[in-house]
């Protein structure tokens, strides 16, 4: 395995970082770096077209959900998931992991890997680590992530040290088993490993250590942002951020909140991924440079400004708020894409700024600012 990350700034005051990731195909991709989510191959309310649009030219799909439906046969016989899919940029896959948390009712752990009962039809699946990364062989990504034990919050210490080892097991088997996997690639994908351990600092440690030592291109964070209050969040991240490998790429598995987004990058991390942008935007919320807000509330009734006064996007160059909330009132389908773009674009846009900080070496006195104006609810008078 080889780096595909080089550092191009370092923060003068935070460890913030600035560099490039580097796809299987060549592409480099600016770090920090926001994944849009794009879980079983599509992102629900936009086409390819509008995520082009908006600047991206990477997604997260998930490999539980492919192989659940349409399956894999399918996607490899279409030529692999970017042909299937008609995405041209680049793709990471999660594992499946995160499926032990968000479908903890439907899993069974052994140390030969996770069966499901998927959440479809009720098919029974053995997720193994080889089964997984030759899954994602198959899909065709450009990054590939290990089979790992996402422990739900909160967790005993009994709990989430067993789950560690099983992590930690199939990432030795997994780091073994890669080199003869894509020995025949003449660019393989770039496999990632994860750091488990829960909110226990010793065990994050143990397995910072372990799988920072196995020589995977990168190495994740899981476990993190899975219903933890905000302050234990602040804590494991400030904790691992330092710990990890300086000279690969960080990856803090499913954070999304935009404010928490500044403080982990302030903390030495450089790549993320969630949901969280277009699926709240399904459910009326918007994210603006001055805070978050509920465009149902009847304050924005008759509000003929832009959804964010200093956002440069599509939506906010064309549509009033109150137009925005009537589409929403009326339940068109229109107003979950429009908003959909805004947040991402919103995304984006911040994560933009902030490397452009780093690169100028201001970040450390821009984002506290910053983090508080985007974690506070928009107040009327606004």
């Amino acid at each position: 395995m080889a780096n595909c990350w080089e550092q191009a700034a370092q923060d003068q005051g935070s460890a913030a970082r600035a560099g490039w990731l580097t796809a299987r195909d060549g592409t480099r991709l600016p770090t920090p770096l926001f994944q849009p989510v794009a879980t079983a191959g599509s992102l629900r309310t936009l086409d390819w077209r509008d995520v082009l649009k908006l600047g991206y030219r990477h997604v997260l799909m998930n490999t539980y959900h492919l192989v659940v439906r349409p399956g894999l046969a399918e996607i490899e016989r279409a030529g692999g998931i970017k042909r299937f899919t008609g995405w041209p940029g680049s793709v990471l896959t999660d594992s499946g992991g995160y499926q032990v948390h968000s479908l903890a009712a439907r899993v069974s752990k052994r140390p030969d890997g996770l069966r499901f009962t998927d959440h479809v039809a009720g098919g029974r699946w053995h997720f193994t680590p080889a089964s997984t990364l030759q899954a994602q062989l198959t899909l065709g990504v450009d990054f590939a992530m290990c089979l790992d034990v996402c422990t739900g919050l909160p967790a005993t210490e009994t709990r989430v040290r067993a789950d560690m080892r099983l992590t930690h097991d199939w990432a030795r088997e997994q780091a073994a088993l890669w080199p003869e996997l894509v020995g025949g690639l003449a660019s393989p994908p770039r496999l990632f490993g994860i750091v488990q351990g829960g909110l226990f600092t010793d065990l994050r440690r143990e397995s910072v250590e372990l799988i920072g030592g196995l020589g995977f291109d990168g190495v994740a964070v899981g476990g993190l942002a899975v219903g933890e209050e905000r302050e234990e969040f602040q804590r494991l991240a400030a904790f691992c951020g330092p710990l990890l490998p300086a000279g690969r790429v960080r990856y803090l598995m499913g954070l999304g909140d935009p404010a928490d987004l500044l403080f982990a990058i302030a903390h030495g991390f450089d790549l993320f991924d969630c949901v969280q942008p277009a699926r709240m935007a399904r459910h009326g919320h918007v994210y603006s440079r001055l805070g978050k807000f509920q465009l149902k509330h009847a304050r924005f009734a008759g509000d003929e400004r832009p959804l964010d006064p200093g956002c440069r996007c599509y939506v906010c160059r064309t549509h009033s708020r109150a137009y925005l909330r009537h589409l929403l009132m009326l339940k068109e389908h229109s107003y979950a894409r429009l908003l959909t773009l805004h947040n991402l674009y919103f995304y984006r846009d911040l994560l933009g700024r902030a490397r452009r900080r780093i690169l100028s070496g201001t970040y450390a006195r821009w984002w506290p600012r910053q983090f508080v104006n985007l974690d506070r609810v928009l107040p009327e008078d606004l």
